[in-house]
Protein backbone atom coordinates (compact mmCIF):
# COMPACT_ATOMS: atom_id res chain seq x y z
CA UNK A 1 0.00 0.00 0.00
CA UNK A 2 0.95 3.62 -0.62
CA UNK A 3 2.87 5.41 2.19
CA UNK A 4 0.88 8.22 4.05
CA UNK A 5 3.13 11.05 2.86
CA UNK A 6 3.41 9.83 -0.83
CA UNK A 7 -0.44 9.38 -0.60
CA UNK A 8 -0.60 12.41 0.70
CA UNK A 9 1.57 14.47 -1.87
CA UNK A 10 -0.49 12.68 -4.37
CA UNK A 11 -3.43 13.81 -3.10
CA UNK A 12 -2.38 17.55 -2.83
CA UNK A 13 -1.16 17.64 -6.66
CA UNK A 14 -4.10 16.36 -8.18
CA UNK A 15 -6.18 19.09 -5.87
CA UNK A 16 -3.59 21.48 -7.29
CA UNK A 17 -4.17 20.30 -11.03
CA UNK A 18 -7.77 20.14 -10.61
CA UNK A 19 -7.81 24.02 -9.80
CA UNK A 20 -5.60 24.66 -12.79
CA UNK A 21 -7.06 26.91 -15.11
CA UNK A 22 -6.12 27.13 -18.90
CA UNK A 23 -4.62 30.75 -18.76
CA UNK A 24 -1.66 29.12 -16.36
CA UNK A 25 -3.50 30.28 -13.58
CA UNK A 26 -5.58 28.66 -10.36
CA UNK A 27 -8.42 29.60 -8.81
CA UNK A 28 -10.44 28.04 -5.32
CA UNK A 29 -13.09 29.53 -3.02
CA UNK A 30 -13.50 32.73 -5.12
CA UNK A 31 -9.52 33.04 -5.09
CA UNK A 32 -7.41 33.65 -8.30
CA UNK A 33 -3.86 32.89 -7.86
CA UNK A 34 -0.82 32.43 -10.53
CA UNK A 35 1.39 29.82 -9.19
CA UNK A 36 1.17 26.50 -8.09
CA UNK A 37 3.09 26.48 -4.92
CA UNK A 38 0.22 29.36 -4.02
CA UNK A 39 -2.61 26.57 -4.59
CA UNK A 40 -0.50 23.97 -2.74
CA UNK A 41 -0.15 26.57 0.65
CA UNK A 42 -3.88 27.37 0.72
CA UNK A 43 -5.26 23.43 -0.40
CA UNK A 44 -3.23 22.46 3.05
CA UNK A 45 -4.91 25.48 5.03
CA UNK A 46 -8.15 26.02 4.03
CA UNK A 47 -9.05 22.28 3.00
CA UNK A 48 -7.19 19.62 5.27
CA UNK A 49 -10.48 18.05 5.78
CA UNK A 50 -10.79 17.27 1.67
CA UNK A 51 -6.76 16.57 1.42
CA UNK A 52 -7.29 14.08 4.15
CA UNK A 53 -10.26 12.15 2.90
CA UNK A 54 -8.35 12.12 -0.83
CA UNK A 55 -5.07 10.62 0.75
CA UNK A 56 -6.92 8.01 2.16
CA UNK A 57 -8.75 7.34 -1.20
CA UNK A 58 -5.28 7.24 -2.28
CA UNK A 59 -4.31 4.39 0.06
CA UNK A 60 -7.62 2.81 -0.50
CA UNK A 61 -7.04 2.63 -4.10
CA UNK A 62 -3.82 1.53 -4.04
CA UNK A 63 -3.58 -1.28 -1.08
CA UNK A 64 -6.30 -2.84 -3.93
CA UNK A 65 -3.56 -2.74 -6.73
CA UNK A 66 -1.69 -6.18 -7.42
CA UNK A 67 1.69 -5.70 -5.69
CA UNK A 68 4.71 -5.00 -8.04
CA UNK A 69 6.61 -8.06 -9.51
CA UNK A 70 10.44 -8.39 -8.08
CA UNK A 71 11.33 -6.91 -11.55
CA UNK A 72 9.61 -3.80 -10.89
CA UNK A 73 11.03 -3.42 -7.31
CA UNK A 74 14.75 -3.52 -8.32
CA UNK A 75 13.43 0.33 -10.13
CA UNK A 76 12.70 1.69 -6.70
CA UNK A 77 15.04 0.73 -4.11
CA UNK A 78 18.00 2.89 -3.32
CA UNK A 79 20.97 3.01 -5.19
CA UNK A 80 23.59 2.17 -2.66
CA UNK A 81 23.89 -0.01 0.30
CA UNK A 82 23.24 1.75 3.99
CA UNK A 83 26.04 3.57 4.90
CA UNK A 84 27.76 3.04 1.30
CA UNK A 85 28.32 5.31 -1.62
CA UNK A 86 29.08 6.10 -4.90
CA UNK A 87 33.26 6.09 -5.50
CA UNK A 88 34.89 9.08 -6.59
CA UNK A 89 38.25 7.85 -7.99
CA UNK A 90 39.48 6.54 -11.18
CA UNK A 91 41.62 3.38 -10.97
CA UNK A 92 41.32 1.95 -14.29
CA UNK A 93 44.32 1.46 -17.39
CA UNK A 94 41.88 2.26 -20.10
CA UNK A 95 42.61 4.88 -23.06
CA UNK A 96 39.64 7.28 -22.32
CA UNK A 97 39.37 8.54 -26.21
CA UNK A 98 38.01 5.18 -27.13
CA UNK A 99 35.16 5.74 -24.74
CA UNK A 100 32.41 8.33 -24.17
CA UNK A 101 30.61 9.47 -21.18
CA UNK A 102 27.04 11.69 -22.17
CA UNK A 103 24.80 13.66 -19.57
CA UNK A 104 21.71 14.38 -20.33
CA UNK A 105 17.92 15.35 -19.79
CA UNK A 106 14.72 16.37 -20.77
CA UNK A 107 11.34 17.47 -19.17
CA UNK A 108 8.24 16.37 -21.19
CA UNK A 109 5.92 13.68 -19.98
CA UNK A 110 6.64 10.44 -20.09
CA UNK A 111 3.29 7.90 -20.81
CA UNK A 112 5.17 4.55 -18.13
CA UNK A 113 8.39 5.61 -16.80
CA UNK A 114 8.50 2.22 -15.50
CA UNK A 115 8.30 1.00 -19.22
CA UNK A 116 11.08 2.71 -19.95
CA UNK A 117 13.27 2.00 -16.94
CA UNK A 118 12.95 -1.77 -17.76
CA UNK A 119 14.11 -0.84 -21.80
CA UNK A 120 17.02 0.76 -20.35
CA UNK A 121 17.98 -2.20 -18.51
CA UNK A 122 17.73 -4.52 -21.60
CA UNK A 123 19.85 -1.68 -23.81
CA UNK A 124 22.61 -1.58 -20.72
CA UNK A 125 22.76 -5.17 -21.14
CA UNK A 126 22.90 -5.57 -24.97
CA UNK A 127 25.17 -2.21 -25.37
CA UNK A 128 26.98 -3.00 -22.33
CA UNK A 129 27.13 0.75 -20.90
CA UNK A 130 26.97 1.89 -17.30
CA UNK A 131 26.10 4.99 -15.20
CA UNK A 132 22.77 6.66 -13.46
CA UNK A 133 19.17 7.16 -15.25
CA UNK A 134 16.14 8.72 -13.54
CA UNK A 135 12.94 7.87 -15.01
CA UNK A 136 9.59 9.94 -13.84
CA UNK A 137 6.29 10.96 -15.32
CA UNK A 138 8.15 14.76 -16.22
CA UNK A 139 11.39 13.35 -18.07
CA UNK A 140 14.26 11.57 -17.59
CA UNK A 141 17.97 12.65 -16.19
CA UNK A 142 20.92 10.32 -17.09
CA UNK A 143 24.09 10.07 -17.43
CA UNK A 144 26.59 6.62 -19.18
CA UNK A 145 29.31 5.62 -20.02
CA UNK A 146 30.83 3.09 -22.54
CA UNK A 147 32.45 2.32 -25.70
CA UNK A 148 31.92 5.19 -28.03
CA UNK A 149 30.04 2.86 -30.76
CA UNK A 150 27.49 1.56 -27.60
CA UNK A 151 26.80 5.09 -26.75
CA UNK A 152 26.43 5.84 -30.23
CA UNK A 153 24.11 2.82 -30.58
CA UNK A 154 22.33 3.95 -27.36
CA UNK A 155 21.49 7.47 -28.96
CA UNK A 156 20.36 6.14 -31.93
CA UNK A 157 17.34 4.23 -30.15
CA UNK A 158 16.72 6.94 -27.84
CA UNK A 159 16.18 9.38 -29.82
CA UNK A 160 14.28 7.14 -32.24
CA UNK A 161 11.79 6.15 -28.82
CA UNK A 162 8.89 7.41 -29.48
CA UNK A 163 8.18 9.25 -26.28
CA UNK A 164 11.55 11.06 -27.48
CA UNK A 165 10.95 12.12 -31.02
CA UNK A 166 9.80 15.35 -30.31
CA UNK A 167 13.40 16.36 -29.72
CA UNK A 168 13.89 15.72 -33.74
CA UNK A 169 17.39 14.36 -32.74
CA UNK A 170 17.02 11.09 -34.43
CA UNK A 171 18.68 10.04 -37.75
CA UNK A 172 17.45 11.52 -40.78
CA UNK A 173 16.71 9.41 -44.16
CA UNK A 174 19.96 8.56 -46.12
CA UNK A 175 18.78 11.07 -48.77
CA UNK A 176 19.02 13.91 -46.36
CA UNK A 177 21.79 16.61 -47.14
CA UNK A 178 25.06 16.84 -45.79
CA UNK A 179 24.27 20.44 -44.29
CA UNK A 180 20.94 18.51 -42.38
CA UNK A 181 23.55 15.92 -40.97
CA UNK A 182 26.01 18.07 -39.66
CA UNK A 183 22.87 20.22 -37.68
CA UNK A 184 21.97 17.13 -36.38
CA UNK A 185 25.40 16.34 -35.16
CA UNK A 186 25.70 19.79 -33.26
CA UNK A 187 21.85 19.66 -31.93
CA UNK A 188 23.19 16.52 -30.35
CA UNK A 189 26.15 17.03 -29.07
CA UNK A 190 24.41 20.18 -27.08
CA UNK A 191 22.36 18.06 -25.89
CA UNK A 192 23.60 14.53 -24.97
CA UNK A 193 27.09 16.65 -23.56
CA UNK A 194 29.76 13.93 -24.57
CA UNK A 195 32.91 13.80 -23.23
CA UNK A 196 36.20 11.06 -23.25
CA UNK A 197 35.74 8.71 -20.54
CA UNK A 198 35.27 4.68 -20.11
CA UNK A 199 32.93 2.66 -18.39
CA UNK A 200 34.67 2.28 -15.12
CA UNK A 201 33.57 5.71 -14.08
CA UNK A 202 30.90 4.10 -12.37
CA UNK A 203 33.02 1.13 -11.47
CA UNK A 204 30.95 -0.74 -14.11
CA UNK A 205 27.28 -0.25 -12.42
CA UNK A 206 23.96 0.59 -13.79
CA UNK A 207 21.15 2.07 -11.77
CA UNK A 208 17.92 2.83 -13.35
CA UNK A 209 15.44 4.14 -11.12
CA UNK A 210 11.65 5.28 -11.16
CA UNK A 211 10.92 8.14 -9.35
CA UNK A 212 9.22 11.36 -8.14
CA UNK A 213 10.90 13.93 -9.79
CA UNK A 214 14.01 13.70 -12.24
CA UNK A 215 15.94 15.95 -10.12
CA UNK A 216 14.79 16.08 -6.32
CA UNK A 217 13.70 19.48 -5.26
CA UNK A 218 10.97 18.55 -3.45
CA UNK A 219 8.33 20.50 -5.46
CA UNK A 220 6.10 17.57 -7.83
CA UNK A 221 3.66 20.62 -8.35
CA UNK A 222 6.51 22.34 -10.52
CA UNK A 223 5.37 21.52 -13.87
CA UNK A 224 8.44 22.86 -15.84
CA UNK A 225 8.10 21.66 -19.38
CA UNK A 226 4.26 24.28 -18.94
CA UNK A 227 5.99 27.50 -17.98
CA UNK A 228 6.01 30.21 -20.41
CA UNK A 229 9.00 31.58 -19.17
CA UNK A 230 11.20 28.81 -19.36
CA UNK A 231 12.29 28.63 -23.04
CA UNK A 232 13.00 32.93 -23.26
CA UNK A 233 14.89 32.18 -19.77
CA UNK A 234 17.71 30.19 -21.54
CA UNK A 235 20.92 31.86 -22.33
CA UNK A 236 23.23 30.19 -24.76
CA UNK A 237 27.06 30.09 -23.19
CA UNK A 238 27.83 33.24 -25.52
CA UNK A 239 25.01 35.14 -24.39
CA UNK A 240 25.69 33.99 -20.54
CA UNK A 241 29.46 35.29 -21.24
CA UNK A 242 27.94 38.54 -22.52
CA UNK A 243 25.80 39.06 -19.84
CA UNK A 244 28.36 38.31 -17.15
CA UNK A 245 31.26 41.06 -18.74
CA UNK A 246 28.73 43.67 -19.38
CA UNK A 247 27.11 43.53 -15.86
CA UNK A 248 30.12 43.23 -13.96
CA UNK A 249 29.85 45.18 -10.53
CA UNK A 250 25.91 45.54 -11.13
CA UNK A 251 24.43 45.77 -8.04
CA UNK A 252 21.21 44.80 -9.69
CA UNK A 253 21.95 41.28 -10.78
CA UNK A 254 22.68 38.07 -8.73
CA UNK A 255 24.92 35.21 -9.91
CA UNK A 256 23.29 32.13 -8.68
CA UNK A 257 25.48 28.58 -8.31
CA UNK A 258 22.46 26.39 -7.42
CA UNK A 259 24.36 23.40 -7.14
CA UNK A 260 25.84 21.89 -3.55
CA UNK A 261 28.54 23.68 -1.90
CA UNK A 262 30.84 20.61 -2.32
CA UNK A 263 30.69 21.44 -6.43
CA UNK A 264 31.14 25.25 -6.14
CA UNK A 265 34.00 24.79 -3.85
CA UNK A 266 36.10 23.85 -6.48
CA UNK A 267 34.68 25.96 -9.20
CA UNK A 268 32.23 28.57 -9.97
CA UNK A 269 32.08 31.90 -11.27
CA UNK A 270 33.09 35.33 -10.09
CA UNK A 271 31.19 36.50 -7.68
CA UNK A 272 28.39 34.21 -7.80
CA UNK A 273 26.10 33.39 -4.66
CA UNK A 274 26.91 29.75 -3.63
CA UNK A 275 24.53 28.35 -1.27
CA UNK A 276 25.46 26.20 1.28
CA UNK A 277 23.21 23.27 0.46
CA UNK A 278 24.49 19.45 0.66
CA UNK A 279 21.24 18.73 -1.71
CA UNK A 280 19.09 20.38 -4.16
CA UNK A 281 16.17 19.78 -2.14
CA UNK A 282 17.50 21.89 0.70
CA UNK A 283 17.58 25.10 -2.39
CA UNK A 284 13.83 25.60 -1.76
CA UNK A 285 14.67 26.58 2.09
CA UNK A 286 17.36 28.76 1.28
CA UNK A 287 15.08 30.83 -1.30
CA UNK A 288 12.46 31.26 1.46
CA UNK A 289 15.02 32.51 4.22
CA UNK A 290 16.96 34.76 1.47
CA UNK A 291 13.79 36.42 -0.22
CA UNK A 292 15.16 39.65 -0.11
CA UNK A 293 18.23 39.34 -1.86
CA UNK A 294 16.50 38.47 -5.07
CA UNK A 295 14.03 41.44 -4.97
CA UNK A 296 14.19 43.76 -7.85
CA UNK A 297 16.96 41.64 -9.33
CA UNK A 298 17.86 39.99 -12.14
CA UNK A 299 19.02 36.60 -11.79
CA UNK A 300 21.80 34.71 -13.75
CA UNK A 301 21.94 31.12 -12.74
CA UNK A 302 24.08 28.31 -13.52
CA UNK A 303 24.52 24.41 -12.80
CA UNK A 304 26.39 21.36 -14.13
CA UNK A 305 24.37 20.83 -17.19
CA UNK A 306 21.43 22.59 -17.00
CA UNK A 307 18.58 20.10 -15.04
CA UNK A 308 18.55 22.00 -11.62
CA UNK A 309 18.36 25.58 -13.21
CA UNK A 310 15.42 24.15 -15.11
CA UNK A 311 13.29 23.46 -11.63
CA UNK A 312 15.46 26.59 -10.05
CA UNK A 313 14.40 29.15 -12.05
CA UNK A 314 10.50 27.85 -12.68
CA UNK A 315 10.37 27.57 -8.87
CA UNK A 316 11.88 31.04 -8.37
CA UNK A 317 9.43 32.43 -10.70
CA UNK A 318 6.27 30.59 -9.01
CA UNK A 319 7.24 31.45 -5.31
CA UNK A 320 8.28 34.73 -5.56
CA UNK A 321 6.65 36.09 -8.67
CA UNK A 322 3.62 37.10 -7.02
CA UNK A 323 4.95 38.56 -4.01
CA UNK A 324 6.04 42.50 -5.77
CA UNK A 325 8.58 43.11 -2.30
CA UNK A 326 10.72 40.01 -3.33
CA UNK A 327 9.72 39.56 -7.07
CA UNK A 328 12.86 39.57 -9.02
CA UNK A 329 13.17 41.71 -12.14
CA UNK A 330 14.22 38.61 -14.68
CA UNK A 331 15.14 35.11 -14.10
CA UNK A 332 17.42 33.68 -16.43
CA UNK A 333 19.95 30.30 -16.61
CA UNK A 334 23.05 29.33 -18.92
CA UNK A 335 21.35 26.73 -21.40
CA UNK A 336 23.79 23.52 -20.96
CA UNK A 337 24.98 24.58 -17.72
CA UNK A 338 28.93 24.89 -17.08
CA UNK A 339 29.42 22.41 -19.42
CA UNK A 340 28.45 23.83 -22.28
CA UNK A 341 30.18 27.40 -21.66
CA UNK A 342 33.52 25.27 -21.22
CA UNK A 343 32.73 22.92 -24.53
CA UNK A 344 32.19 27.01 -26.41
CA UNK A 345 35.19 27.85 -24.98
CA UNK A 346 37.43 25.32 -26.23
CA UNK A 347 35.67 25.56 -29.35
CA UNK A 348 35.82 29.51 -30.10
CA UNK A 349 39.68 29.07 -28.51
CA UNK A 350 38.87 30.85 -25.82
CA UNK A 351 40.46 29.64 -22.95
CA UNK A 352 42.13 33.03 -22.13
CA UNK A 353 39.06 34.89 -22.06
CA UNK A 354 36.82 31.86 -19.96
CA UNK A 355 35.01 33.61 -16.77
CA UNK A 356 34.82 30.03 -15.25
CA UNK A 357 37.15 29.70 -12.23
CA UNK A 358 38.01 26.01 -10.88
CA UNK A 359 36.91 22.83 -11.51
CA UNK A 360 32.93 21.90 -13.05
CA UNK A 361 32.19 19.01 -10.36
CA UNK A 362 30.65 15.72 -12.41
CA UNK A 363 29.03 12.85 -10.34
CA UNK A 364 31.46 10.25 -11.78
CA UNK A 365 34.65 8.99 -10.60
CA UNK A 366 36.41 11.35 -12.70
CA UNK A 367 35.83 13.64 -10.30
CA UNK A 368 35.60 17.30 -12.19
CA UNK A 369 36.30 18.75 -15.65
CA UNK A 370 37.91 21.91 -16.67
CA UNK A 371 39.46 23.41 -19.70
CA UNK A 372 42.57 20.82 -19.29
CA UNK A 373 39.95 17.81 -18.76
CA UNK A 374 39.14 15.86 -15.46
CA UNK A 375 41.32 15.72 -12.47
CA UNK A 376 43.28 12.72 -12.10
CA UNK A 377 45.63 11.46 -9.17
CA UNK A 378 48.58 13.52 -10.59
CA UNK A 379 50.19 15.87 -8.50
CA UNK A 380 50.31 18.76 -11.21
CA UNK A 381 47.10 20.87 -12.02
CA UNK A 382 47.47 22.84 -15.24
CA UNK A 383 47.54 26.55 -14.50
CA UNK A 384 44.77 27.13 -17.43
CA UNK A 385 41.99 25.89 -15.40
CA UNK A 386 42.53 28.91 -12.34
CA UNK A 387 42.01 26.49 -9.36
CA UNK A 388 40.53 28.51 -6.28
CA UNK A 389 40.22 25.38 -3.94
CA UNK A 390 43.30 23.79 -1.67
CA UNK A 391 44.56 20.57 -0.17
CA UNK A 392 42.73 20.58 3.61
CA UNK A 393 45.88 19.17 4.87
CA UNK A 394 48.89 20.97 3.45
CA UNK A 395 47.09 24.10 1.72
CA UNK A 396 48.27 23.41 -1.75
CA UNK A 397 46.44 24.44 -4.71
CA UNK A 398 43.95 21.33 -5.69
CA UNK A 399 40.69 20.15 -6.89
CA UNK A 400 41.37 17.03 -6.20
CA UNK A 401 39.01 15.24 -3.80
CA UNK A 402 38.65 12.01 -1.57
CA UNK A 403 35.91 10.81 0.94
CA UNK A 404 36.17 10.92 4.24
CA UNK A 405 37.21 7.89 6.50
CA UNK A 406 34.50 8.79 9.02
CA UNK A 407 31.83 5.96 9.35
CA UNK A 408 29.13 6.89 7.32
CA UNK A 409 30.41 9.97 6.42
CA UNK A 410 30.57 9.81 2.98
CA UNK A 411 31.24 14.06 2.89
CA UNK A 412 33.99 14.96 0.34
CA UNK A 413 37.90 16.40 1.61
CA UNK A 414 39.71 18.08 -0.77
CA UNK A 415 42.98 16.08 -0.78
CA UNK A 416 46.55 16.65 -2.71
CA UNK A 417 47.99 12.86 -3.94
CA UNK A 418 50.63 13.84 -1.17
CA UNK A 419 48.58 13.75 1.59
CA UNK A 420 46.46 11.14 0.50
CA UNK A 421 46.99 8.37 -1.91
CA UNK A 422 43.60 6.81 -2.06
CA UNK A 423 42.20 5.36 -4.87
CA UNK A 424 38.61 3.73 -5.65
CA UNK A 425 38.97 0.78 -2.89
CA UNK A 426 40.96 2.33 -0.58
CA UNK A 427 40.91 4.56 2.49
CA UNK A 428 41.89 8.26 2.66
CA UNK A 429 43.38 8.78 5.43
CA UNK A 430 42.28 11.95 6.33
CA UNK A 431 38.38 13.40 7.62
CA UNK A 432 36.27 15.97 7.43
CA UNK A 433 36.18 16.80 11.17
CA UNK A 434 37.52 15.26 14.43
CA UNK A 435 34.42 15.20 15.52
CA UNK A 436 33.36 12.91 12.86
CA UNK A 437 36.40 11.08 13.44
CA UNK A 438 34.99 10.28 16.98
CA UNK A 439 31.50 9.36 15.90
CA UNK A 440 32.41 7.50 13.04
CA UNK A 441 34.61 4.92 15.30
CA UNK A 442 31.40 4.59 17.68
CA UNK A 443 28.75 3.78 14.65
CA UNK A 444 31.31 1.27 13.22
CA UNK A 445 31.77 -0.80 16.43
CA UNK A 446 27.84 -0.45 16.72
CA UNK A 447 27.65 -1.95 13.14
CA UNK A 448 30.14 -4.73 13.10
CA UNK A 449 28.94 -5.87 16.39
CA UNK A 450 25.79 -7.02 15.37
CA UNK A 451 23.75 -5.02 17.35
CA UNK A 452 21.47 -3.49 15.13
CA UNK A 453 19.21 -6.77 15.09
CA UNK A 454 19.25 -7.22 18.61
CA UNK A 455 15.69 -6.20 20.11
CA UNK A 456 15.62 -3.85 23.01
CA UNK A 457 19.90 -2.79 22.02
CA UNK A 458 20.16 1.02 22.39
CA UNK A 459 20.78 2.48 18.76
CA UNK A 460 23.72 4.45 18.38
CA UNK A 461 23.82 7.33 15.90
CA UNK A 462 26.40 9.49 14.08
CA UNK A 463 25.09 12.56 14.78
CA UNK A 464 26.38 15.85 13.61
CA UNK A 465 29.98 16.74 13.11
CA UNK A 466 31.23 19.98 13.81
CA UNK A 467 31.91 20.83 10.17
CA UNK A 468 28.13 19.91 9.16
CA UNK A 469 27.19 22.03 12.10
CA UNK A 470 28.90 25.14 10.86
CA UNK A 471 27.38 24.33 6.97
CA UNK A 472 23.81 24.29 9.03
CA UNK A 473 24.33 27.43 10.40
CA UNK A 474 25.54 29.20 7.63
CA UNK A 475 22.19 27.70 5.65
CA UNK A 476 20.09 29.05 8.82
CA UNK A 477 18.46 25.21 9.22
CA UNK A 478 19.24 25.49 13.15
CA UNK A 479 20.80 27.88 15.90
CA UNK A 480 23.22 25.63 16.68
CA UNK A 481 26.26 26.53 19.19
CA UNK A 482 29.98 25.62 17.75
CA UNK A 483 31.67 27.01 20.77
Amino acid sequence: MMNARKARNTAHDAMVQERQSEDATWSCCGWVCSSAPEMYKHIAISHGDILQQRTLQFQERSAQQPKLDESALEFMTRRAHKYASDPINLDCSCDPSKGTVILFYVYLPISHPLDLAKLHKLWSEELNFYGKVKVATEGINATLAGSSESIAMYIDRLTSHPEFQSLELFQPLPSASETDQISLEERRFKFFKPTEGCRHVFDEVISIKVVEEICPLGAPELNVYNDPENKRGKLTPKEFHQKLKELEGNDDVVILDVRNYYESSIGRFPGAITPPIRKFSSFKDYVTRNKSQFAGKTILSYCTGGIRCEKATSYLRQSLGSDEDVQPSQVLMLEGGIHNYLEWIKHEGMAKDSLWLGKNYVFDARQSLGLEGPTTTSDTEQVVDKLISSCQACGRPCARYVKCDGFGCHKLVIACPSCSSAVSSSKSGLFCCVDCHEMGEGVHEYVISGQTSKPGTIRVKRGICKCEQERRKELGVEKINCT
